[in-house]
């Protein structure tokens, strides 16, 4: 499993169909129960591989929970890599963005327990690695999205995000941008994703030949950041369909806890905006297939076809 498979974008109300440039969680989707029989089947099989070693086991074992969203027994078999291991920065990211995922699928009480786990998964992270790209940019959403009286700190994210900048530009532009467009500062906003845009044409994604090793230093769903952007704004429209080609190609893709009609959405809006309007037809059917009553390309599909 990638070492950056976990996600971050954490907001309290993301429970409708909803295009917004700064949110992916609610795209994340929870398999029915009808898939139980399937998931303890492959958790028997690889139990019952007893030459494996137990890290070998829970590695293997968090694959496969995570492809089926059993994300509370993610968290149980990363706490015991954890244990095994010993703490690192990428195995507290992991964790983090886990609780984020969960809270942000709760209504009740317990969303504010998973939210304070999150917090504190990430900021261990940092004390371990001040410079891990990933949990920064995790950590910048989550302190910013996050109501002050359960843990959020926007003072603290707009310095992590200053961090993030001088790291990696790209990221800090982004994690700017998302900042100014939650505080509703339009003007501030617009310099920033413009500054993005520029950066992104000035990186070329569509022209680096190693695009594993250019991601590899960042959040596995860096490349959907990309590919959501550039389709909400209509800008580097080459570069999101790389970014989301280079996604969906990539061997952890079974793994891809991203509902597969939203994913096939983004990639026919971005055909569109690129002029394949046969293409975009296929895939936005292959969305309307996979779940009929999704909006986004039930409206997508109305308007353009």
């Amino acid at each position: 499993m990638h070492k950056y498979f976990f996600f971050f974008l954490v907001v309290l109300n993301l429970y409708s169909q909803n295009e917004s440039p700064f949110e992916n969680l609610s795209f994340i989707k929870i398999i029915s129960d009808q898939n139980n029989d399937i998931y303890k089947k492959e958790l028997d099989e690889l139990k019952s591989e007893n030459e494996a070693s137990e890290i070998v086991t829970i590695k293997k074992e968090i694959s496969v929970a995570s492809k089926f969203r059993d994300l509370k027994n993610v968290i149980l078999l990363l706490n015991r890599q954890i244990e095994i291991e010993g703490e690192s920065s990428d195995l507290l990211y992991q964790l983090g963005g886990t609780y984020g995922i969960l809270a942000s699928k709760k209504k009740n009480f317990s969303s504010i327990i998973y939210l304070n786990e999150m917090l504190k998964s990430f900021s261990k992270a940092l004390e371990l690695e001040p410079n891990h790209i990933p949990t920064l940019e995790a950590y910048v959403d989550a302190l910013y999205s996050v109501p002050k009286i359960l843990g959020g700190d926007k003072k603290k994210a707009m310095k992590l995000a200053e961090r993030l900048y001088k790291l990696s530009k790209i990221d800090g532009l982004l994690s700017m941008a998302m900042i100014y467009f939650k505080n509703e500062n339009n003007e501030m906003f617009n310099n920033f994703i413009n500054d993005f845009f520029e950066e992104l044409s000035y990186v070329s994604i569509c022209e680096i030949e190693n695009l594993k090793n250019f991601f590899s230093q960042k959040s596995n769903n860096f490349p959907i950041k990309i590919s959501q952007i550039t389709s909400f704004f209509g800008k580097e429209v080459d570069s999101g369909l790389c970014a989301l080609n280079f996604y969906i190609n990539n061997s952890n893709f079974k793994n891809n806890l991203y509902s597969l009609e939203w994913i096939y959405f983004l990639k026919s809006k971005l055909m569109f905006l690129n002029g394949n309007q046969d293409e975009s037809m296929k895939l936005i059917k292959l969305s309307l297939d996979i779940n009929p009553d999704f909006e986004l390309s039930k409206t997508f599909l109305r308007k353009n076809f």
